[in-house]
């Protein structure tokens, strides 16, 4: 025995048997609707099937082949199948003229997401998923009529966020956020608006890559604001391939979007952005032949990405000072211990020092006054240093008087 739910819609029956009820089925692709019946509906009241005599409401069940089953089964049916959407009614809406058929109850339904196409038209891919329709047709009706409501309860639920996860987004995967349906929704209904916001962005960007140090021709820049004002790229994001594109030593340099690299064509220039700090900082702690040992675009690169590295590479020089100079505080600056054995030296020897001398290095080592006096007498004297010689000569002439004679004039004069 065949059957027909009286629906304009092409529907089954499923009885409930523990809570005695039936509920209407409705597959219509994506979504499978599972519509409340008005309670103590009967088999006729729902379907074209008419009454026999002798035969229990039971019986023209099975003989339609009507599914039935009880309510558990029929609640894990929504946790096994991500398709069904369950339709409440609300009895107290529903005229005692029209409470027994299916067809106002199905009618109802449809007409309500019929309104919400015609109001909100497909702004958005929202407006193109049927659960999405479902929920908010249900809760237009339970509010009233009042569809803003609606959409605004909704966008609050668990559910409205589950749909957004399965939504396939601009970019070919699966999973939609906020920002891109409502700036779907701002280029249907406000593209003026829109416009002005992709400017906006169009400046921050600029100002973020001009913060980098680098540069990013206009098209990357174009790109990532488009897909910024669209939604489908966040702020955050934005920053972190703006990173990427103008610093080698960024970490998101290897993640960079493929749309976006496309849109750079292989152009802009990186930012070499800290280097004079970081070479100031070899200054501050280190002598210059150990400058080598690190590299400067490498170190400043990490600075610029990790605001704690300073520090760390700050203690790094320390550590490798004091390995080498133990006898100085690591945070005595080294620019100024060169400057006072410097002058030290040119007290002695007459003549200032490089820094690369082997001399100047010695003298740091020894940080003692006396040691470095005697050291350096002999340096001048080696070295042939006239202030040396002057004022050894002095002291000599100070120890045994002006009349010491030198062995050649003796000699002679004998």
């Amino acid at each position: 025995m065949s059957y027909k739910v009286k629906s304009d819609q092409s529907a089954q029956l499923m009885y409930i048997k523990d809570t005695n009820e039936y509920k209407i089925v409705v597959d219509v692709g994506d979504v499978i609707y599972v519509f409340d019946t008005p309670a103590n509906s009967t088999i006729y009241q729902l379907t074209d099937l008419q009454e026999v005599a002798g035969q229990s409401e039971q019986q023209v069940r099975a003989s339609a082949g009507i599914y039935v089953t009880d309510n558990d089964t029929f609640m894990s049916g929504f946790f096994n199948d991500d398709r069904l959407v369950s339709v409440a009614i609300d009895v107290n809406q529903i005229t005692p003229a029209i409470a027994d058929d299916a067809q106002d109850i199905l009618k109802t339904f449809f007409d309500a997401q019929e309104s919400l196409n015609k109001t909100y038209g497909a702004r958005n891919a929202l407006w193109k998923d049927e659960e999405y329709l479902a929920q908010i047709a249900i809760l237009t009706q339970q509010l009233d009529g009042d569809m803003d409501a609606a959409v605004t309860y909704f966008a609050n639920t668990e559910e409205y966020g589950n749909i957004l996860k399965r939504l396939p987004n601009s970019q070919g995967g699966i999973g939609i956020s906020q920002d891109e349906i409502d700036a779907e929704e701002m280029i249907k209904t406000d593209f003026v608006g829109f416009q002005n916001l992709k400017k906006e962005n169009i400046a921050y960007i600029n100002g973020l890559v001009a913060k980098s140090g680098g540069d990013i021709p206009p098209t990357g820049v174009e790109y990532l604001a488009d897909l910024m004002t669209k939604g489908i790229m966040s702020q955050q994001e934005v920053i972190r391939q703006v990173s990427g594109a103008t610093d080698d030593y960024s970490p998101y340099k290897d993640t960079l979007n493929a749309g976006f690299l496309d849109a750079i064509a292989g152009k802009g220039t990186k930012t070499n952005a800290g280097m004079d700090g970081v070479q100031d900082l070899l200054n501050k702690y280190l002598p210059s032949y150990l400058h080598d040992t690190f590299d400067i675009a490498a170190e400043a690169g990490k600075i610029r990405n990790d605001p704690n590295y300073q520090s760390v590479f700050e203690d790094t020089l320390k550590d490798q000072r004091f390995a080498l100079y133990p006898m100085y505080d690591k945070n005595v600056n080294w620019n100024f211990i060169v400057a006072s054995k410097k002058q030290v030296a040119k007290n002695v020897l007459g003549v200032e020092l490089k820094e690369n001398d082997p001399a100047l290095d010695s003298i740091i080592r020894m940080n003692d006054t006396s040691k470095e006096q005697e050291y350096l007498r002999n340096i001048g004297l080696e070295r042939d240093y006239q202030k040396t010689k002057n004022d050894l000569q002095k002291a000599m002439m100070g120890a045994f008087g002006s009349g010491v004679v030198s062995s050649t004039a003796y000699v002679e004069g004998r």
